[in-house]
């Protein structure tokens, strides 16, 4: 990406960027074998948790400045499809589609995406597969009503692939088509008094079961 996505700044706080994400994984060996050994992402720093309470591990991911960041617990509680992660990768549609088969629960991690090149994606799509990794189709964003299309075209912002790390972490190769300016923030903010009933009674539904 040649160009700065905003000229936005932050007039409250001089925040630089990001710092790290960090997630909890169930072994850390698995983790470092994925992220270094298939990703590429170096790990930079290792840490041990006082008392034996475990581990934390960081990755640069790639510019020298943001890393992305593991803990291991002794004892933690195992992922939890459709709660800690979606139930399906964007693009994979084992459960006939429902719409709820990629949404997580409030609060929680639904992906992490990665800023690459336009030009990559097709050839970081083969190369994740070549190792035997699920990968979506590439999804291309527009202006559109529905958001995205099978075939860039001239309102394309984003392409993006998506895939699984092994605990389940939804993870996203995205590469930005354009920066953003004043019209491109046009959407009211939606409140949760404001959804349609047949959205309160799913979630309804999702609260009791």
């Amino acid at each position: 990406m040649n160009f700065r996505l905003s000229r936005k700044t932050n007039p409250v706080f001089q925040v630089k960027g990001l710092s790290h994400v960090a997630l909890v994984v169930a072994d850390m060996q698995r983790t470092v074998d994925f992220y270094q050994g298939v990703l590429g992402f170096p790990l930079i720093k290792t840490t041990e948790l006082p008392f034996g309470g475990g581990q934390h591990f960081f990755f640069d991911m790639g510019d020298g400045q943001g890393s992305l960041a593991f803990f291991w617990f002794p004892v933690a509680q195992s992922v939890a499809p459709g709660i800690t992660v979606p139930k399906n990768n964007v693009g994979d549609l084992t459960a006939a589609g429902k719409p709820d088969s990629f949404t997580t629960a409030i609060g929680s991690l639904n992906h992490i995406a990665f800023n690459v090149e336009p030009e990559k994606i097709l050839e970081y799509k083969k190369k994740l597969e070549d190792l035997g990794i699920w990968v979506s189709p590439v999804m291309y964003h527009y202006e559109n009503e529905l958001g995205f299309g099978n075939d860039p075209d001239d309102t394309l912002w984003l392409s993006s692939i998506y895939f699984r790390d092994p605990d389940g972490i939804q993870l996203e190769f995205g590469a930005w088509s354009r920066p953003f300016t004043d019209a491109d923030v046009s959407h009211k903010p939606m409140v949760a008094s404001s959804a349609p009933p047949a959205v309160v009674q799913r979630r309804s539904a999702h609260e009791t079961a």
